[in-house]
């Protein structure tokens, strides 16, 4: 008998004619298909998270930037690897020996850099490695009140502009519920809107903050509640200055230069500081610019014109109210002018002096027949000098504990920010510990510390590198006790300048 044709032949289970179910025949190739389909959504749900290292880390890529919080699970920077694998072996001790007894601070920075951005990454790397130094001198001394309960440190990157600001800022606002609750916020380096804007929401959450190089005017506790500052503030700078011109044999013929930028807190509020102090030192028609460090790029040519106007005034000091990069460009523009047979001293407020390293600026000096004077929060001639008389009572503390536990490198302390970023944390962690004297068992929380801010005075007064800083009412949130030294550029002699001027007195 002849086979049934092959559309008839049977499939043994099935009977005559019968063929199997076609999701049976077709099972692998969908299989595959829908487990593509699920790996593809999984990549697109963490594609943000895989660009910035690893899923659960901490960071997120948001509008071309890694930002987010972590200690080292992701390297904002390559400088920043060693110091953040530092941190997280610190936070990794705390919490294996701790037994509980942990707090978090979150130090809040711009951590990825861009063409126009008002930070750097050296600057930045010495203001990690200060809140670190602090980090590690409060777990491991009695410096900054009694040792427990121990500190972690997280940073929080808000972007090269801060303009991520916004989800990284409400995750620091959970955090203050975690188990290991976070309970202050340090950093906060750049005095522009988007820094006032996220210390008003911090403050809306009882979040107590201290910043490090933030010095413009009104950013402060008595302005925005819970909101103290390491570093001067632009006024004190000012008045410091004042103070050193007042003293000179000559008194100085100035012309004001500024940055017309609005959104830049920091040149507005200098600015403001130098019209309402150093008025009876200026003369002649005040010079503007449009600078380039928050903003866009700036055009060729930017400083030439004012070059011009500055040798027609026949000033010998210029009273510069903009950011330190457009400051390096100018003095470019001024080490070829037409005037260069009249000496010219350029006055600024500074957190600190990398320029020392800066051999562009350096040569830009001596080729223009000029001098810088700062108002600083740092003089590197601190080192070996008399503790309490020409240099702050506790910076050789501090300066020991930067190069134990950091970074030894000659020269590493000039630009100021390890400094003042050190101190932030120094305060964080002093009103931690005050918070933290009652019997009770509970770890203190973010509004407890919001709410000792203002008692680290009198028998608690925080034993900073840049002074010992008291914090009142009476000052608003800037500290007493600051030295605000001014300090010459290109140096002259071993010794700072005597008889410095202190905050608050």
């Amino acid at each position: 008998m002849p086979n049934p044709p092959k559309k008839d032949r049977q499939i043994p289970g099935f009977g005559w004619g019968a063929r199997r179910p076609w999701w049976k025949r077709h099972w692998k190739p969908l299989t595959t298909g829908v487990l593509a389909l699920v790996l593809l959504a999984s990549g697109l749900r963490y594609w943000d998270e895989f660009l910035c290292g690893a899923p659960g880390n901490g960071v997120y890529f948001l509008d071309g930037q890694c930002v987010g919080i972590t200690d080292d699970g992701y390297a904002f920077h390559d400088d920043f690897a060693d110091i953040q694998q530092s941190i997280a072996e610190e936070n990794d001790r705390v919490a294996e020996e701790s037994g509980g007894e942990a707090v978090k601070i979150a130090h809040l920075g711009t951590f990825t850099f861009g063409d126009v951005s008002p930070m750097d990454p050296g600057r930045m790397l010495r203001a990690i490695e200060g809140a670190h130094t602090a980090q590690m001198v409060a777990n491991h001394s009695p410096r900054f009140g009694d040792s427990t309960p121990q500190i972690q440190l997280e940073l929080a990157n808000v972007g090269g502009q801060q303009r991520q600001w916004e989800p990284v800022v409400e995750e620091l606002v959970e955090m203050t519920e975690d188990d290991v609750p976070l309970v202050a916020v340090t950093g906060m380096g750049v005095s522009i809107d988007s820094t006032r804007d996220i210390a008003e929401h911090l403050s809306g959450e009882n979040i107590p903050m201290v910043s490090s190089a933030v010095t413009a005017d009104g950013l402060e506790h008595g302005e925005i509640p819970g909101l103290v500052r390491a570093a001067p503030s632009n006024t004190e700078y000012v008045l410091a200055l004042r103070s050193y011109l007042e003293g000179l044999d000559e008194e100085p013929d100035a012309t004001l230069v500024y940055d017309k930028n609005e959104p830049d807190l920091f040149v507005t509020s200098l600015r403001e500081a130098y019209e309402e102090h150093l008025i009876d030192f200026t003369d002649g028609h005040a010079q503007e610019y449009e600078g380039t460090t928050v903003g866009e790029q700036g055009s060729p040519g930017l400083y030439t014109a004012m070059t011009h106007n500055v040798c027609w005034s026949r000033s010998d000091t210029l009273f510069f109210a903009g950011r330190a990069p457009d400051l390096k460009d100018f003095l470019s523009s001024l080490a070829i002018r037409q005037c260069k047979d009249q000496p010219l001293r350029v006055v600024f407020a500074v957190t600190g002096l990398s320029v020392l390293q800066d051999e562009e600026v350096m040569a830009s000096l001596e080729d223009g027949n000029m001098s810088l004077l700062y108002a600083s929060a740092t003089d590197p001639r601190w080192d070996g000098a008399s503790p309490g008389v020409e240099a702050p009572e506790y910076y050789g503390g501090f300066a020991n504990a930067y190069r134990e536990y950091v970074n030894e490198e000659e020269g590493a302390l000039d630009n100021g920010y390890a400094l003042v970023n050190h101190d932030a944390v120094a305060v964080a962690a002093s009103a931690v510990r005050i918070s933290n004297q009652s019997e009770r068992e509970e770890l203190p929380t973010a509004t407890q510390v919001f709410s000792h801010l203002m008692l680290l005075n009198s028998a608690h007064e925080v034993s900073a590198g840049g002074g010992t800083l008291s914090y009142s009412d009476r000052m608003g949130g800037e500290s007493s006790g600051r030295f605000v030294p001014i300090v010459e550029v290109p140096l002259e002699g071993d010794d700072p300048i005597g008889d410095p001027y202190r905050t608050g007195e």
